[in-house]
């Protein structure tokens, strides 16, 4: 040990005060100039741990400044990732409200199609004061009479020779002069919402056999049953074709 440290006295010795600097620097690793090491000194590049190789000083080494950066970088890239998620779930949730709940048609038209129906709907619950499934039992009905409230009369009257049926209800005979002169003596479009939808009312309003129908109406327990009560009761179709009724009743109940 002696011996080495005489050896390195002199090597010193022998170099400029710049060259004696960078020897002591290489010793403790700060340059690329080889480092000596003392007898039974261990070599740090060849330790070995439980993690495996150390690592040699001079290796470059990610600062905590970069690691920091690059995992903000990732976490907003997830966070923007789940914010795309939530936003798609909603703009489809809305898509599917809209398809059950559909603009009211304001236009003043009684025969617009199924916008038609869902005023008509909503109308007919505040004035009758009825459930949500049973006035969408009473527009089914009438969905089905007009061909989704597109057809202002019958296009093939049963009765031979006839007018046949005009209106929501396709009104016949009697009902459907009354239902022409109601349109003529409050000066209405007879095809207007406001000629239909008024002379229903004032009908189901001032005759004691349909006040009873709605009574039973009333009573009914889901939008089937109801809608069976209200064409027997109120339309009494020579060929009921139930199920579909049923089914254009549903379809105001978003189902």
């Amino acid at each position: 040990m002696a011996l080495y440290e005489t050896g390195l006295d002199n090597l010193r010795s022998s170099l400029t005060a710049r060259e004696q600097a960078e020897l002591r620097r290489a010793q403790k690793g700060f340059t690329d100039r080889s480092r000596l090491f003392t007898d039974g000194e261990p070599d740090p590049n060849k330790l070995v741990t439980k993690r495996g190789l150390v690592p040699s000083r001079d290796k470059e080494e990610t600062s905590e400044t970069d690691f920091l950066t690059e995992f903000t970088s990732e976490l907003y890239a997830s966070n923007k990732s789940l914010r795309e998620q939530v936003e798609e779930a909603i703009q489809k949730a809305e898509s599917e409200s809209t398809q059950k709940e559909p603009k009211l048609n304001v236009s003043g038209s009684g025969f617009e199609g199924f916008e038609t129906g869902v005023k008509f709907k909503a109308d007919i619950e505040e004035v009758f004061g009825l459930n949500d499934f049973q006035a969408a039992a009473m527009v089914g009905n009438f969905d089905h009479e007009t061909g989704g409230f597109t057809m202002p009369e019958e296009l093939k009257p049963l009765v031979p020779g006839s007018r046949g049926g005009a209106g929501w209800a396709m009104w016949t005979g009697k009902r459907r002069k009354k239902f022409e002169n109601f349109a003529k003596e409050n000066n209405l479009d007879i095809n207007s919402y406001e000629a239909n939808f008024g002379f229903f009312v004032q009908e189901v309003q001032n005759d004691p056999y349909f006040i009873k129908i709605i009574e039973q109406l009333e009573k009914t327990k889901n939008v089937d049953e109801a809608t069976e009560v209200f064409s027997k009761g109120y339309l009494n179709p020579g060929i009921p074709k139930m199920n579909s009724r049923k089914k254009k009743s549903r379809l105001y109940l978003g189902k």
